[in-house]
């Protein structure tokens, strides 16, 4: 059975023309056999992406809310999509036709609170659940709009796992974000939601409410081996759920302290024997690379590479 392999999404940020930095990227993805590629995030962080949202404005401390935040009225435009059919044409100007390409759009949760960090107008304070609310039905017309395209669609959502707020009303808000998605499109197991901390069981069996058939989920920092513990072969079963796995640490601050191919291949295998190979449907980083150094980043992608190789022989 062929092991596909993905990125969670951003690279560390290149200097100069931001196509020719994307083109960079995806080559260094190809390079080393990823089967699923991103566009790297070149242009920005996974907040400012969407500073475009009605309501959003800029302040010296990022993106903040200013007023009740509405969907955009034109999501075919978004830039999320602009860079989408920019690597698209360039994958298939190398003849890289078969390709997949993964959007990745940040979600309500995550999306909402960094936000109201930063600045907090019209709601009445960082737990108002009206927030994630709004977020959630603004982002829907643009996740929908991706999700018509010939691509995979990532939902980041690193603080379902902080619990920012009750993860029962968490999950609802997401969901309500990725309603509109088609059921052709779920069950081609093309949307994921990407949750990157350490989970319990009590959480786990929380998120298995999302809408969406694939969890990528993180079992290599430090922080977060304890979710090969929790994990569990019944409960992904009784919700026909297939997760991402994030199989090497992306915390290396140099190449010496990236993890080595033995290391990731024994989780893996731990993994495997745990939940089966048919409940796998990627591996990928346990995060995005963008504090990560780009030679730490390369570094492993090559190792996720040589070890889905010796795990097939």
């Amino acid at each position: 059975m062929q092991i596909l392999k993905t990125v969670v999404g951003s690279f560390p940020k290149l200097r100069g023309d931001i196509e020719e930095s994307i083109k960079r990227m995806v080559e260094m993805q190809l390079k080393h056999n990823i089967d699923i590629v991103s566009d790297g995030e070149q242009r920005s962080d996974m907040i400012g992406y969407f500073d475009t949202l009605p309501g959003l404005g800029r302040n010296n401390r990022g993106v903040f809310i200013r007023s009740k935040v509405e969907p955009i009225e034109t999501p075919k435009e978004h830039i999320k999509l602009h860079d989408f059919r920019f690597v698209r044409n360039y994958l298939d100007s190398l003849g890289k036709w078969s390709v997949p390409i993964k959007v990745t759009i940040t979600g309500p949760i995550t999306l909402g609170f960094s936000c109201a960090l930063n600045g907090l107008s019209y709601y009445r304070n960082i737990g108002d659940l009206n927030i994630y609310y709004d977020f959630a039905r603004a982002l829907s017309p643009l996740i929908e709009e991706v999700a018509r395209n010939d691509c995979y669609l990532q939902i980041d959502e690193p603080s379902l796992s902080s619990r920012v707020i009750d993860s029962k009303k968490a999950v609802k808000f997401v969901n309500e974000s990725i309603k509109n998605v088609t059921s052709n499109f779920r069950d081609n197991n093309r949307l994921s939601v990407h949750i990157c901390g350490p989970l319990n069981e009590q959480l786990l069996s929380d998120f298995m409410s999302l809408d969406a058939p694939v969890l990528s989920l993180a079992f290599s920092a430090h922080n977060v081996r304890n979710n090969l513990k929790v994990v569990s072969k019944q409960m992904l079963e009784a919700h026909n759920k297939r997760i991402g796995a994030g199989c090497v640490s992306v915390q290396a601050t140099t190449i010496e302290e990236v993890e080595g191919e033995e290391v990731v291949k024994g989780r893996l295998l731990k993994l495997y024997s745990k939940i089966g190979l048919e409940r796998i449907l990627y591996i990928h980083p346990d995060c995005g690379f963008r504090s990560t150094s780009l030679e730490a980043s390369e570094l492993i992608l090559e190792r996720m590479d040589s070890t889905s190789k010796t795990l097939l022989s």
